[in-house]
């Protein structure tokens, strides 16, 4: 097949051909699979593997590349290495729930907060538990695996998933036998396989869809000595929720754009262009579809595609009720499941619906999904039960018409995605940003962006964007004096320096590009040692771990190692919660007085400690320390959490009540994450003259803010308490850059950088010069530091007048 190259896709190839690594960043419609293919000619002579998404993509690949690529799919390649061993299991018939059970030894209801879960749905919930593992990355079956139980709170969560986990694992001690009795399918062996560490012996591995990669392949695909070039549209990341991850993003390789789209014209590319700007993607998009397009209202629509169920089904409706025969993307399963469940609910009767099996009312369904954060998913399907009503729907599902046979089809945005259609009509559920209690309009998710940019570039010839109106309001009212300078109707230069990180058209990141353009060299050099280290540490026998407090926590314990206190952010935390002002989620005036109490007090038996007149055991340091992090907390967020310990106090509430509901397996987290730090920062112990803990540099007051972790004996060093250390780069080399610039006056004499990953044990350091020549730097660190001043203040007097 001859392709006449554009110019982006003879770039992809130029690089391609020199042996370098490519992230490859395809719009909508602009021709990837070509593009690969077009690499794969250059190198006539070498091994390379295709990846796809589905089995009907890599063998449409593999017609186009010829015999020069083998495609396959991730289960082709896990079954050809170890699935076609189970064969056997993968044909036999169906275990029903109460064999599978009797073969556990799951034999009684599990009662949890007064009610009982029974056989199946143990089972069930153990058979989710083995296919989350099967989609992670984790070395290890864990409690976190399990999905979160509708109707109880996170504790009686995590009891169930630590009653389960036993069965769990003897679950995965039967699937990875050749002749266990249990249903065996086919994530099973695609997990064994990559528990193996295995080589795709290609010279180069293409791929596809890298923004939706599933987790327990990223980490086969990112080990692979080949030369690897993945392809996609962080831009269409929209199953995080589920659990895909973007690889592109963060992959150090050469990064280049595809963003001539063949699939429609310059009005539609125009309108996906306005999504990309909030979708915070620095991709823009040129239309040169095959026939004109336009961007109008449609009275007949191919497609209509809408945010939510509930949505979609209003749309259903409207259709039927006007003859008009249509199709639901997907068909109508998920809403009569609801329906049904609805109807047992409203009867007194119980529901096997997965979601809702330990609820005894539709109303406890209601307020479950009005009140709770968890039931956030669900309410779309709620609301469309609550607002048609049962009857609807079922009639609705029974009427509706094959796509082959129906004048239009209806979908979810979600569901749309990778399809097209000629005429496309956007319809209800996407929504304008709402405002801030003061009336200030808050900015747009990026998530929900890069929903509607997905919706917008499905048409090809006609697009409808009318119930999008409302975005010309917004941008108005989230534009400053200048567009570039202002986020949210809030100048940037007032932003802390972690935030102002995440925005190139902020005044630090501008200034950073331009004087430190080349972070990928130690970006590069990060994830080379990074590669090096163990798999990282992290609770087993938890369900959902409060990650972002277990990481001030050991922050903390760090802290008081060097000889540091628990830093400025846990007084005004405390403080926040003793004074008037307005703190979302809080519990009553006498419920904050006690925590005030409470936190004063924290604050004293930590001060004995330091002082030696009352020393406390590592588990204590530990409890007090976690407790400490929902103070610090308030004072960054302005809220009380609904993940708060503090949101249930009451007057009667005192220190000892909450270093008592501290988790066990904090405590068991925090000690192993100290036994790993003993080795790599051992020399900085008992340093307490030359170590700084939370230091804040003469800078910080030019921005809103910048206080690092730690300066050990001139050592600038940041702590990282992540499970996903490769996914790290550009923002974490810049926090780093920005916190040495900031220090004008050399106040703290830091001659080495670093960063530590507690979860690891791995310290990577660099000395300040080599770290700067790295970075481009065009000039000795005290001439930028003057720079960077000169260019913040600036931007203050021009931004803030």
């Amino acid at each position: 097949m001859t392709i006449d190259p554009t110019e982006e896709q003879q770039a992809a190839r130029d690089t391609f051909a020199e042996g370098r690594e490519l992230a490859l960043i395809a719009g909508a419609g602009t021709g990837k699979t070509s593009t690969l293919a077009l690499m794969a000619e250059s190198a006539p002579h070498r091994r390379g593997l295709y990846i796809a998404f589905n089995r009907g993509i890599a063998d449409a690949a593999q017609n186009l590349f010829g015999g020069r690529v083998q495609c396959r799919t991730v289960h082709q390649l896990a079954f050809h290495a170890v699935g076609r061993k189970y064969g056997r299991r993968l044909n036999a018939s169906r275990v029903p729930a109460r064999e599978t059970a009797r073969i556990l030894g799951i034999d009684r209801p599990l009662e949890v907060d007064g009610k009982a879960i029974d056989l199946f749905h143990q089972v069930r919930l153990v058979r989710g538990m083995v296919r989350r593992f099967c989609y992670s990355a984790d070395p290890h079956l864990m409690a976190h695996h399990m999905e979160h139980i509708n109707g109880l709170d996170d504790t009686s969560n995590d009891f169930v998933a630590v009653a389960l986990l036993p069965f769990a694992l003897r679950v995965w001690e039967d699937l990875q036998l050749l002749e266990g009795r249990l249903r065996f399918e086919h994530d099973h062996y695609l997990k064994m396989w990559a528990l193996t560490e295995p080589d795709l012996k290609a010279d180069f591995v293409l791929l596809d869809e890298a923004q939706d990669t599933n987790a327990v392949f990223e980490k086969v695909f990112l080990a692979q000595d080949s030369q690897r070039v993945c392809v996609g549209d962080p831009a269409q990341q929209i199953y995080a929720w589920r659990g895909a991850r973007d690889i592109m993003s963060g992959f150090q390789a050469e990064h280049l754009h595809l963003t001539r789209s063949f699939r429609f014209g310059r009005p539609i590319a125009d309108v996906a262009n306005r999504w990309l700007e909030y979708a915070e993607s620095p991709m823009r998009l040129t239309g040169h579809g095959p026939a004109p397009t336009r961007v109008s209202p449609l009275a007949e629509p191919d497609a209509v595609l809408c945010r939510g169920n509930a949505d979609a089904l209003k749309e259903v409706v409207g259709y039927l009720e006007r003859g008009v025969p249509v199709a639901l993307a997907g068909g109508g399963h998920a809403l009569e499941a609801i329906a049904e469940a609805a109807d047992a609910l409203r009867t007194g009767q119980r529901t096997y619906h997965p979601d809702l099996f330990l609820f005894r009312a539709w109303q406890e369904v209601q307020d479950f999904v009005e009140s709770d954060p968890d039931g956030q998913q669900l309410r779309p399907l709620v609301k469309a039960v609550d607002t048609f009503g049962t009857e609807v729907i079922h009639s609705a599902v029974k009427q509706l018409s094959d796509e082959r046979e129906a004048q239009v089809t209806v979908s979810t945005a979600h569901k749309a995605k990778g399809r097209q259609w000629d005429s496309v009509r956007i319809g209800e559920g996407f929504t304008c940003p709402p405002k801030d209690e003061d009336g200030v309009q808050l900015p747009m998710l990026p998530a929900e962006a890069r929903l509607i940019y997905v919706a917008v570039t499905r048409a090809r010839h006609g697009l409808d964007i009318g119930a999008l109106d409302w975005l010309d309001a917004y941008e108005a009212a989230v534009a400053g004096p200048d567009q570039h300078g202002y986020l949210g109707g809030r100048p940037m230069i007032d932003l802390p320096l972690t935030t102002q990180l995440r925005f190139s058209a902020s005044p630090v990141s501008e200034f950073l590009a331009q004087h430190l353009p080349h972070h990928g060299n130690i970006t590069r050099e990060y994830q080379k040692y990074v590669e090096t280290l163990p798999h990282p540490v992290q609770p087993m026998n938890v369900r959902r771990p409060h990650w972002a407090n277990l990481g001030r926590t050991v922050d903390y314990r760090l802290r008081l190692s060097f000889g540091g206190d628990l830093g400025g952010a846990v007084t005004l935390g405390i403080d926040a919660l003793g004074s008037q002002m307005h703190l979302p989620g809080a519990p009553g005036a006498e419920g904050r007085k006690a925590l005030y109490t409470a936190g004063l007090r924290l604050l004293e038996v930590i001060g004995d400690h330091l002082a030696g007149w009352a020393r406390l055991d590592d588990a204590e340091l530990t409890r007090l320390c976690y407790v400490a992090g929902f103070f610090e907390d308030v004072m960054r967020n302005g809220v009380v959490r609904h993940q708060s310990m503090f949101t249930s106090a009451d007057p009667g509430t005192a220190l000892t009540d909450l270093v008592d509901a501290v988790p066990s397996y904090v405590v068991d987290d925090i000690a192993e994450q100290l036994e790993l730090s003993r080795e790599p920062l051992s020399p900085f112990q008992g340093l307490n003259y030359s170590n700084v803990c939370g230091p804040v540099f003469a800078g910080s007051s030019d921005i809103g803010g910048a206080d690092a972790d730690f300066i050990l004996n001139g050592l600038l060093l940041d702590c990282k308490a992540t499970t996903r250390p490769r996914h790290m780069g550009r923002e974490e080399v810049y926090q780093l850059a920005g916190y040495l610039l900031l220090d004008y006056n050399d106040a703290y004499r830091i001659d080495r950088v670093g960063l530590y990953l507690s979860r690891q044990g791995g310290l990577i350091t660099w000395g300040v010069d080599e770290f700067l020549h790295r970075l481009g730097a065009p000039a000795p660190l005290p001439r930028l530091r003057a720079e960077f001043r000169s260019h913040l203040q600036g931007q203050r007097r021009i931004l803030t007048g």
